[in-house]
């Protein structure tokens, strides 16, 4: 006689666990799989519930790919004004958020990856996000703005802007593996330094705006 099928049973979670364990999944697929492989569907395999019960906390895949890099960027927040805690001189505070950049590109690889999504760039629906990744970007022009004192603002912002891609691509570059599949290449430490000695040599001929006491 068959056997009847039992049906597989789901993990039950509360509310913020489910939550939490969807972008937790989320991040394990994005550290080797490709964003377009990443569906509300297999997250829902990968925790254990039902196809439906993601959009209980998701609309759907970009809202959960903003609140993944909305939360990429909180974590680089933090750890810029950590970084630049106690640091005065507005060159060596450029340096230490250079490298702390490439640093953070490197521990955070799956926030990393969606971070910069055309998929999530709607400033209206994603709101929170932009006001999030706005704060990092103060910081930057506020350093860019001390190195260039009599620049006019919109200067300033797109001196920011131009660092910010220089520090953006060798850190995509290196998470990609090219820098180390290039014959002759330095090695990634001593490239990681000509491109914060890079970064600063955009503001080499301009003094920084004195501190007030």
């Amino acid at each position: 006689m068959k056997r009847p099928t039992v049906p597989e049973k789901k993990t039950e979670y509360h509310h913020n666990d489910l939550r939490r364990a969807l972008l937790d999944a989320a991040i394990v697929h994005l550290r080797d799989g490709e964003v377009t492989g990443l569906t509300m569907q297999s997250l829902a395999r990968a925790t254990g519930v039902s196809a439906g019960a993601p959009y209980h906390h998701f609309e759907d895949k970009a809202t959960l790919l903003a609140a993944l890099a909305e939360e990429g960027y909180a974590i680089w927040n933090t750890r810029a004004e950590l970084v630049l805690r106690g640091i005065h001189d507005p060159r060596e505070a450029l340096a230490a958020l250079g490298r702390a950049w490439i640093r953070f590109a490197e521990n955070h690889p799956s926030h990393y990856r969606i971070m910069f999504l055309p998929d999530i760039a709607d400033r209206e629906r994603f709101a929170s996000l932009h006001e999030t990744s706005a704060r990092g970007i103060v910081l930057l022009v506020s350093l860019v703005q001390q190195l260039l004192p009599d620049a006019e603002p919109q200067t300033v912002l797109g001196e920011s802007i131009v660092a910010w891609s220089a520090l953006h691509g060798f850190a995509s570059l290196r998470s990609a593996g090219v820098l180390t599949n290039i014959p002759g290449m330095p090695k990634l430490p001593e490239l990681e330094s000509i491109a914060v000695e890079g970064l600063l040599s955009r503001f080499a001929t301009h003094s920084p705006k004195p501190k007030r006491s």
